[in-house]
C-alpha cells in the first residue's frame, strides 16, 4: 500500500520511520497544531504509531500511516495518516505533518491528493474528512487546494499548547469526481 506520486514516495510507517517522525514531531512549529504535543522521548513516538505499524497486518485495517519521502534526494519530509470508520459510514479522516523546511512548495497538497485517490480509487471510501485548527491557515489552504470543502466549525475542541482552538471540519466526497 505504498503510494507514490510526481516528487513524493509514500513508505507504509514502519519501526524504520518512528526516529524521523519523532524529530519532525519536536519541531515547535509543527507541534503548534497538533494535539500531540511534543512527544518526550523517541518511546513516547513508538508508542504513538504501534497501532498504525501493526495494524497494516490485520485483513481488515482501519488505520494507515505513511512516512513521505522526496523521490529525488530520499529525503524524510513528513507523515500521513488516515482513520477509517465503521465500515457502515465508509468514510475516513485523513491528518499530516510536514518537516517545516518542505512547507510552501505544494508538497502538502501533493500528498493529500494522493491519499484521497488513495482513498476512493482504492477503498472505495463514500467520504474523506479532516479537521483543522482555525488559525492553521496554511493546512486550511492545502485542503482547499485538494478539493476539500469546509463543512462547519467546532467550537473549543483542540487542546493545543496554547489553549483550546476551534476546529474547521473540511470534506470530499466519491461523487464531488475530484478523484
Amino acid at each position: 500500500m505504498d503510494l507514490e506520486t510526481q516528487r513524493l514516495h509514500l513508505f507504509q510507517i514502519s519501526e524504520d520511520h518512528i526516529s524521523e517522525i519523532h524529530k519532525m514531531n519536536c519541531y515547535p512549529e509543527v507541534a503548534q497544531y497538533n494535539t500531540i504535543g511534543i512527544p518526550d522521548s523517541t518511546e513516547v513516538t513508538a508508542s504513538l504509531l504501534q497501532k498504525i505499524i501493526h495494524d497494516k497486518f490485520l485483513d481488515k485495517r482501519s488505520l494507515y500511516g505513511w512516512a513521505i519521502y522526496m523521490k529525488e534526494t530520499g529525503e524524510f519530509i513528513g507523515e500521513l495518516g488516515m482513520q477509517l470508520s465503521a465500515p457502515k459510514y465508509n468514510r475516513a479522516e485523513i491528518h499530516y505533518s510536514l518537516v517545516p523546511q518542505f512547507w510552501g512548495m505544494g508538497l502538502a497538497t501533493e500528498t493529500v491528493k494522493a491519499v484521497l485517490n488513495f482513498g476512493f480509487n482504492s477503498l472505495n471510501l463514500h467520504r474523506i474528512e479532516a479537521g483543522v485548527a482555525v488559525n492553521n491557515v496554511a493546512s486550511i489552504k492545502v485542503l482547499e487546494k485538494a478539493g476539500m470543502k469546509r463543512e462547519g466549525r467546532k467550537r473549543k475542541i483542540l487542546p493545543l499548547a496554547d489553549g483550546w482552538s476551534d476546529n474547521l471540519g473540511y470534506a470530499v466526497l466519491k461523487e464531488d469526481g475530484l478523484y
